[in-house]
C-alpha cells in the first residue's frame, strides 16, 4: 500500500507540476485569487512552460494575450513589453491580475474561466442572450479541466 501511495503521488506531481511556486503564492496573494486555482489555469494553458505560444498569439505560463497584458499592465502602473511575457514573474504578475479582475467582473468562478478562455466580451454576450450554456466546445472542456485540477492543486496546499 505504501508503494502504491508514493506512486500516486509521483503521478500527480508529474501531471500536475508546481513550478514557480513563490511566484504563484506571491501573487495568488497580492491580487486574492486562489492559489490552487491560479496553479490550474497555469496548468491548463501551458503546462508550466514559460516559452508557450499558442496559435492565436497568447504568450507565457498564463497564455496572455499581448493585448490582454499590455491592459493590465496600465492599470498596474507597470511597463509594458512584450517579450517579459516570457518571464515566469512578470507573465504570473499579469495572469493573476487579469483573473482576479475576471473574477470581480463576472463574480463567479465559472464566469471567470469562460472569460479567460473565450474572451469577456464573448461572456457579456451569452449573459446578454440569456444563454445556460457554454457555446464554444473549446470553453465547455476548458472551465471543467480547470477547476478539476484546482481540486488536485488544493490537496498540496492543505
Amino acid at each position: 500500500m505504501l508503494i502504491f501511495s508514493a506512486f500516486a503521488l509521483c503521478v500527480r506531481d508529474y501531471l500536475f507540476p508546481l513550478k514557480y511556486g513563490q511566484e504563484v503564492q506571491k501573487y495568488a496573494n497580492e491580487y486574492s485569487v486562489d492559489t490552487a486555482l491560479l496553479c490550474a489555469v497555469i496548468n491548463c494553458e501551458s503546462s508550466f512552460d514559460a516559452r508557450a505560444v499558442s496559435k492565436k498569439g497568447a504568450v507565457g505560463l498564463m497564455q496572455i494575450m499581448p493585448s490582454t497584458a499590455k491592459w493590465c499592465a496600465q492599470k498596474l502602473g507597470i511597463e509594458y513589453n512584450e517579450n517579459d511575457l516570457f518571464d515566469p514573474e512578470y507573465n504570473i504578475k499579469i495572469g493573476a491580475y487579469y483573473l482576479s479582475y475576471l473574477l470581480q467582473k463576472f463574480g463567479s468562478e465559472k464566469l471567470a474561466l469562460c472569460a479567460y478562455n473565450a474572451g469577456e466580451g464573448n461572456v457579456i454576450k451569452w449573459l446578454n442572450e440569456n444563454r445556460k450554456d457554454i457555446p464554444f466546445s473549446e470553453t465547455r472542456g476548458y472551465v471543467p479541466r480547470v477547476l478539476f485540477n484546482k481540486r488536485v492543486y488544493f490537496g498540496k496546499f492543505r
